[in-house]
């Protein structure tokens, strides 16, 4: 097992990648992705990299921002909490990216098995209704929904700074780019992997299925 991703889920990866998975295997094989992409430890890990992600970025960007226009007095101490901050923005984007990338995978895998279930499993009628609207309100979903919008405004927020930096504060504008960047890349990954696990149970919405 790892933190990406169980080992247990690579097969049912792989065979959606592949396009070569059973259509037998179509239940078991989205519940277990299902579980895997939606864990507990992934958020919690997300959560905590962005949080220190966001502190080093305003650390970094400020302090570096101060240096380069005025850095007198504390250039040595400056470099040193800089150098740190960038180092933990580093370790945390990583972690990051690692967390997107494989979730991106599962979240892929994810939707093709619900696509093959919805195929090989007869219409469910109303429970095929309720599926993609009820599990937003599942707890491992709703918080992504939640930390995914807070981490948007975020990205709106350092945006949005980005102006006020140019005309009124130096000073901040790398950190602005960087929470900028963040909080949008941040909101982008976790809806993503939302919006595929309601996209795949809509498959089976005979509502949707007439619509579409």
């Amino acid at each position: 097992m790892t933190v990406w991703m169980l080992d247990k889920s690579e097969e049912w990866v792989a065979g959606a990648e592949s396009e070569t998975g059973q259509s037998g295997d179509a239940v078991w094989a989205s519940q277990l992705l299902c579980d895997d992409l939606m864990r507990w430890s992934r958020w919690w890990l997300g959560l905590g990299a962005f949080v220190v992600a966001f502190f080093a970025a305003g650390t970094a960007g400020t302090l570096g921002m101060l240096l380069v226009l005025d850095g007198a007095g504390f250039v040595v101490v400056g470099i040193l909490v800089v150098a740190v901050a960038v180092a933990a923005l580093a370790v945390c984007g990583v972690v990051l990216w690692r967390l997107h990338r494989s979730g991106r995978r599962l979240a892929r895998a994810l939707r093709w098995w619900l696509g093959l279930r919805a195929v090989a499993v007869p219409s469910r009628g109303f429970a095929g209704w309720l599926a993609p609207r009820a599990v937003l309100f599942k707890p491992v979903v709703f918080v992504r929904v939640l930390t995914a919008t807070l981490s948007g405004l975020i990205g709106i927020f350092g945006l949005s700074m980005i102006g006020y930096s140019v005309t009124q504060e130096a000073m901040l504008l790398l950190a602005s780019i960087l929470w900028g960047l963040l909080g949008t890349a941040c909101f982008i990954g976790q809806l993503g992997g939302v919006m595929r696990l309601v996209s795949g149970l809509a498959d089976d919405d005979p509502l949707w299925s007439t619509v579409g």
